[in-house]
Order: C-alpha cells, then structure tokens, then sequence
C-alpha cells in the first residue's frame, strides 16, 4: 500500500514539474524575415554642373559671288555647362537597372580660328545648349552602379563668319546620337550622386548666313563633343 501512494505521489510531482515548466519557459514564435526595400526604382530628378570639349569644323560655299569653297578645321569649341536631368528606374533580377532619362544644359562654349585661302576672315563657333534622350543599363553593387547610357542628342549653335567690318551670322540646332558611362552612388535612401561622361556626334546641317543687308553665303557646321558632368539626384 505504502508503495502504491508513493508511486501515485511521485507521478503528481513529475506532472506538475513539467506543467510548472511550461509556464515558465514558453516557445517563443519565429522571427519575420521582411524583404530588402528597393531604392534604385522609381522616379528622380536632378542638377549637374560639368565641362565641354567640341571639336567644330565649317565649310562656306560662296560659288555664286566666285569665291568658290573655303572651310574652318578643327575649332576647339570648350568651356562650361550647367543643366537637369530626370528620368524613371526599374530594378530587375540579379540586381540588372534599366531605366529611361532625359537632360537639358546651358553650354557656354566658343572658339575661332581663320578660314583657309583668306586674309583677315575668321569663324567664330558657339554652343548655346545640349539636351539629350537616352535609356540607361547598370549593375547595383549595394550601394554604388556603373551604367552605360546612349541615345538622341541634340545642340543649338551660332555660327559667325567675319571679313573686315562685315560678319555673317546664324543659328543652327543639330540632332545627332550619344553615348557615354557613369558611376551612381547612393548617399541615402532618397539621395544619389554620379558622375558622367558622354560623346555626342551632333551631325551636321547647312545654313544660309546673311549679313545686315541681302548679301549671304550658304555654310555648313558638322560637330562633336565630350561632356564630363557631376550630378546630384532626388529619388522620389
């Protein structure tokens, strides 16, 4: 009898042990794995500030005053420009960027230089802007992405023609294409800078320059262009 009472007794002990212990001690649940934020996609826009280096070359066909032909080479048309840029990213598989922007520059570049077969007459080059139309492909590294970029350009430029007292003068925008590399660096989640080169071949297109009266002769700008730029972007 004394043994059934104490096997009765041992077994209530053990029981309440255990009950006591999963009170104690509960099984916490497993913790929620959430998923990575994408802050490469979506909209941005931005400013830039950079340099220009072009390379102009112009041919004037003065035939009809029999002049004949006479060209400018290699003109090193340099300086500043400043502009906006903004586009649209999509962040795809294996951390591949695609993405579509555009850009417009204030460009404050010139250069002259004499024309072949003369004395005294000199051509003066400037570009007034560029703007561009590009996609973009890039590789996200955490938080850096090279990029290529390519696309439609085109450039606005005044085109000046100077013999003595008389000038003849014109204005051309040429369409051309482009295509350039980056490096974007995330600075924050809504914060990014990069930097930028492009080549651009603008084509070339022939005008008809007038002096102050009805005299004129037909000219011809072909031209290409490097452009550094630094930009900063708000990811929106």
């Amino acid at each position: 009898m004394k043994k059934i009472s104490l096997s009765v007794f041992m077994a209530l002990g053990f029981s309440s042990i255990v009950m006591a212990g999963g009170n104690i001690a509960p099984v916490a649940p497993a913790p929620v794995v959430s998923e990575p934020v994408d802050s490469w996609s979506g909209l941005y826009a931005g400013l830039q500030v950079g340099g220009v280096w072009g390379d102009a070359d112009v041919d004037y066909d003065n035939t009809g005053s029999g002049f004949g032909i006479y060209r400018t080479y290699d003109l090193d048309v340099d300086g500043f420009s400043g502009g906006v840029y903004g586009g649209y990213n999509w962040l795809l598989d294996n951390d591949l960027l695609v993405g579509v922007e555009g850009e417009w520059n204030y460009v404050d570049a010139d250069d002259s230089g004499p024309v072949t077969n003369t004395q005294g007459v000199f051509t003066k080059v400037e570009q007034n802007w560029d703007a561009s139309l590009r996609l973009r492909a890039g590789m996200v590294m955490e938080d850096f992405m090279p990029y290529l970029t390519g696309g439609v350009a085109w450039g606005d430029f005044d085109v000046t023609v100077t013999d003595g007292s008389v000038s003849y003068s014109t204005s051309m925008t040429l369409t051309g294409w482009t295509i350039g590399a980056g490096v974007e660096k995330k600075l924050s989640e809504d914060l990014y800078t990069r930097i930028q080169y492009r080549y651009t071949d603008y084509g070339d297109d022939t005008e008809r320059f007038y002096d102050n009266g009805e005299t004129y002769l037909d000219g011809k700008l072909d031209y290409n262009a490097h452009m550094l730029t630094l930009g900063i972007s708000y990811r929106f």
